[in-house]
């Protein structure tokens, strides 16, 4: 039986998984790269790959580069920029909260991304004020252009974007950070751990254009789909840097790609 295997036949290359299972249609990862094994499980090279709505060039070894239109996800590409690890500090009591009231399992089926409007403070900071303020509000995590650090265990709800979306997501803010590169930074971290939780619990990312068993949403999403809220975030910030350092707009969907990427180098 082939396990963990890559096999050469035929001109192709195919990729048997450690249940011996062979990969179709399916990412994988490792040596810090991306690969698409395609229909009838074969390695993609040299052509344009497109998955979920993001498109990559797959080279003559099968490594896939995302082709992204909006200018910042290039600069983000064209510079190697990583994503920081995640760092967890207790800030907020586990018991205040139980499991996701807004899912048949208890568990959370989607991510809310919020912005903190805070223009003047840091990530250790706005953890500090939650830290003595969660009986009003909070977020599972914060994220800026060097730390994703997550403050309350996530599979416990947030009171971040009231309920219905308290009962259904893991939320996290973004800091307000300054000049190109960090902005873009950030960027990758707040879609690193985006990927990470959805696929820490088996979700697929899924962008909120109204339809309401999608599985990314800002907060404006859910002020406009779900309600309970009236908050626009991050939609000002996002267009204020990207047009203030890169010349370009930057919402949903840029960021959606983003995340298709971090969640493929995840598979």
């Amino acid at each position: 039986m082939a396990k963990d295997y890559f096999y050469q036949n035929w001109g192709h290359t195919y990729y048997f998984q450690k249940d011996c299972s062979r990969l179709d249609d399916g990412f994988y990862n490792n040596w810090g790269n991306a690969y698409y094994f395609g229909d009838g499980g074969v390695l993609q090279k040299n052509r344009k790959v497109t998955v979920n709505l993001t498109s990559y060039w797959a080279d003559n070894n099968g490594v896939l580069t995302p082709q992204f239109d909006n200018g910042v996800n290039r600069y983000i590409i064209n510079n190697h920029i990583g994503h920081a690890n995640i760092t967890y500090y207790n800030a907020i009591p586990e018991n205040i909260t139980g499991t996701y009231s807004g899912t048949d399992d208890g568990k959370p089926n989607m991510i809310v991304v919020h912005e903190t409007a805070n223009p003047n403070d840091s990530i250790w900071g706005e953890i500090n004020y939650e830290k003595s303020n969660y009986n009003s509000a909070f977020v599972h995590a914060f994220v800026d252009s060097n730390s994703i650090i997550q403050i309350s265990n996530t599979d416990h709800e947030a009171w971040g974007a009231a309920y219905p979306a308290n009962g259904r997501a893991v939320q996290f803010e973004q800091v307000e950070v300054y000049g190109g590169w960090n902005f873009a930074a950030e960027l990758v971290n707040a879609a690193y751990y985006t990927a990470y939780k959805m696929k820490q619990y088996g979700v697929y990312p899924r962008i909120a254009d109204g339809y309401l068993g999608a599985t990314l949403w800002s907060h404006h999403d859910v002020s406009r789909y779900l309600g309970g809220t009236d908050h626009t975030d991050p939609d000002s910030y996002w267009s204020n840097r990207a047009w203030t350092n890169f010349g370009t707009g930057y919402g949903m969907w840029d960021f959606t790609m983003l995340v298709n990427y971090e969640y493929a180098l995840l598979q």
